[in-house]
């Protein structure tokens, strides 16, 4: 049965009703998360109008999570031609394609991710990490990294399928590598380290922490593939919390603060951009990926909190101790804790909405 919302989403696009973005974004995400293969089918179909949309590009979100193989053959029927894209489709077909675990264009994604075109290499890498890779393209993919190893600008992509010919002793290699490629290329990086899994967690937390990688929101969108990078390796926001408590004491003189003050300010900004993220539950374009079941109300208490009523150690207590409280972190922080309680409540509501649909549901509630 179709959702709702997938309805009600279908009648706005087809109405030409002019709809911010952002509130088609959140009708995707909706119909991502609660809706199924009916869903898919009618988005798809909608999609087909007028590809070239980016509004319409939006809708192979939910199709790519809610469709089956038997849809992503509808999509090679009418999103193909001659074993290449049509020019009016869009690439984040290839990504859909492969999440979806369709095997035909494996080829063509190799192909694509050689391309100077972003987009294409993008989604065809996306979309080769969901796909088995033949003896020929893992040699040639080998092959393509190590013309780009060292490289400040490449692929950026690329790096994100090491795990299809290599082993985990790679990532030293990595690592160094993204110490000194630009920051415009961090993308790939981090999903390659990441995909070797829970081995990679002080790794990838040591990259956060890592000035000179920039995984903050600063316009690349680094901060967004660390976020992915983070529940793939299995790095909990209670850990992160930690680490920048330790490294904020209150204890410190005036001449330590100094010394560490830089170090400091990143780690709190990195830490604060991936808590937005949290609170904005992006979904992961990575089928594999587990999800990660941190409370907002654990978060928060390790936030914001105060261990004792004599002294203000929680985070923005000590913005205020190494920074002054007219730091613009302190601001962010402030308007990180409203809205994690506003999350707060959404989480605790949602659980009491859960439970008391379970109890209607249950055959011993109608007993009287």
């Amino acid at each position: 049965m179709m959702l709702q919302q997938t309805e009600q989403l279908i009648q706005l696009l087809s109405n030409q009703i002019r709809t911010p973005a952002a509130i088609l974004e959140s009708y995707c995400r909706v119909i991502a998360l609660y809706g199924g293969q009916e869903d898919a089918a009618a988005l798809f179909e909608l999609f087909c109008n007028q590809p070239e949309d980016y509004r319409y590009t939006m809708l192979l979100g939910p199709v790519m999570r809610c469709g089956d193989l038997e849809l992503a053959e509808e999509m090679d029927h009418r999103c193909f031609e001659q074993n290449k894209l049509k020019p009016n489709m869009p690439s984040e077909i290839l990504h859909v394609l492969g999440y979806m675990g369709y095997e035909k264009y494996t080829d063509y994604m190799m192909n694509c991710v050689e391309t100077d075109d972003w987009h294409l290499s993008k989604d065809a890498c996306l979309g080769l990490m969901h796909l088995p890779i033949s003896k020929q393209h893992q040699e040639r993919l080998r092959n393509e990294l190590e013309k780009a190893y060292g490289q400040p600008l490449f692929s950026e992509f690329l790096p994100a399928l090491c795990c299809k010919f290599s082993g985990p002793d790679i990532v030293p290699r990595l690592v160094a590598w993204g110490d000194e490629a630009s920051t415009d290329c961090n993308a790939g990086l981090l999903l390659g380290i990441a995909a070797y899994g829970e081995d990679q967690r002080d790794c990838m937390k040591q990259i956060l922490w890592n000035p000179g990688w920039e995984l903050y929101s600063t316009g690349t969108g680094s901060h967004w593939w660390a976020y992915i990078a983070m529940q793939m390796v299995k790095l909990t926001f209670h850990e992160l919390i930690s680490d920048v408590k330790e490294a904020t004491p209150l204890e410190l003189e005036n001449r330590d603060l100094e010394e560490r003050a830089e170090l400091i300010e990143h780690q709190l900004w990195v830490l604060h951009d991936l808590l937005e993220l949290r609170l904005s539950q992006p979904l992961c374009p990575l089928r594999f990926v587990p999800e990660t079941h941190e409370k907002l109300s654990d978060l928060y208490t390790q936030l914001f909190a105060w261990s004792t009523e004599h002294q203000d150690d929680s985070i923005t207590g000590r913005i205020g101790h190494y920074f002054g409280v007219d730091h613009p972190l302190a601001d962010k922080y402030l308007r990180l804790a409203t809205r994690m309680e506003e999350g707060i409540f959404r989480e605790l509501e949602h659980g009491a909405w859960t439970d008391c649909k379970d109890k209607l549901s249950s055959p011993n509630e109608l007993q009287i």
